[in-house]
């Protein structure tokens, strides 16, 4: 039951406060319109970030995501952001003035644009997260973390064919990866005098989840990579045991601080091992599934979803345990799927 864990630690780049933001927030608010052709010449590009249909991109001081755009204009087409080297921009949330921004600042000019993004800028110092050019396309390479606390919500969003605007520019970001908790709970009668169990320690093992995904930005699709890698997690870390009674739930990764961020795949599959006490005082392990064979996610894991697997209390089987999966876990909506 025992696992080796490494501990790695995730950077972020602080954005450096600088005047622009000023300057930039006095230049936009001076946007006009044009008397004669009624067409708005506000200078500058800005941005603004939606996830689904509420949601935003974590407004913390620093954090950021990338974007690179293109410009057309009379036949010719060029790099949005030029006074970069990699010709993507590093826009940052800045707490003091409730705004992401970025240096360097683009003015709007004639013709079109069309701007593509990705949220978190930097993982692991690009080794993990970079944009690639791929035969005069940009493509984004993801490689899959394999410890929880390295795990990020891995986001992408696109705006094509528009023309300068007095507003910011707004992109709906869209998550590539699906989410996994792992919860424990002791549904058993509340009205009857069922004994609860003191959890001990627990694990879960995860294969065939894909090493790596690349998306095409232009074709706003995905490829992942043919190889995999086994992800193995110690889900219990208190120092304590504890005890699980009647109407009891204890979310694993919660507690741990993160959900499982996995690439999307037909392939995954996974295991869990629980040691448990029951009421004789003398401790075992539960193995899900109980065959001692995988447990597979078939094609229910999609894109953007979040899913619990939930290990329920079973009094009177002949398992102490039974698993289900459940989708949108903050709804506790039971889905039809075939575990196995």
């Amino acid at each position: 039951m025992h696992t080796h864990r490494r501990c790695v630690c995730l950077y972020f780049y602080p954005m450096k406060k600088s005047l622009y933001l000023l300057l930039a927030a006095v230049l936009f608010v001076g946007c006009h319109r044009d008397e004669k052709t009624d067409e708005p010449v506000g200078p500058f590009v800005f941005f603004e970030t939606r996830v689904g249909e509420t949601g935003t991109l974590p407004q913390r001081e620093g954090e950021a995501f990338g974007v690179f755009g293109y410009h057309f204009n009379e036949d010719t087409l060029t790099n949005v952001f030029e006074d970069y080297s990699d010709r993507i921009a590093k826009v940052a949330w800045d707490a003091e003035d409730q705004a992401f921004s970025y240096e360097n600042l683009v003015k709007w000019s004639e013709g079109t644009y069309s701007f593509y993004a990705y949220y978190p800028y930097a993982y692991k110092n690009q080794d993990r997260l970079a944009v690639v050019e791929n035969e005069g396309s940009n493509t984004l390479h993801f490689v899959q973390p394999c410890e929880l606390d390295d795990m990020v919500d891995l986001m992408t969003a696109s705006v094509e064919s528009m023309t300068r605007t007095l507003e910011s520019v707004r992109l709906q970001f869209k998550q590539q990866l699906f989410s996994v908790d792992v919860v424990i709970a002791n549904h058993d009668d509340m009205d009857s005098e069922a004994p609860g169990i003191t959890i001990l320690d627990a694990e879960i093992d995860f294969v065939g989840v894909p090493q790596s995904l690349d998306y095409d930005f232009e074709g706003s699709c995905c490829t992942v990579s043919a190889e995999t890698v086994r992800i193995n997690e110690d889900l219990f870390t208190a120092s304590e045991d504890f005890y699980l009674g009647t109407g009891m739930e204890y979310n694993f990764t919660k507690e741990l601080g993160n959900s499982f961020m996995l690439i999307p795949s037909d392939g995954i599959k996974y295991s869990i091992a629980i040691e448990y006490m029951g009421e004789d005082g003398e401790s075992d392990i539960y193995t899900y599934p109980e065959d001692s064979d995988w447990a597979s996610l078939g094609n229910v894991a999609k894109a953007g979803e979040h899913y619990a697997i939930v290990i329920n209390t079973s009094s009177g089987t002949s398992h102490p345990f039974t698993a289900s999966l459940v989708a949108d876990w903050e709804e506790k909506v039971d889905i039809d799927n075939d575990f196995n």
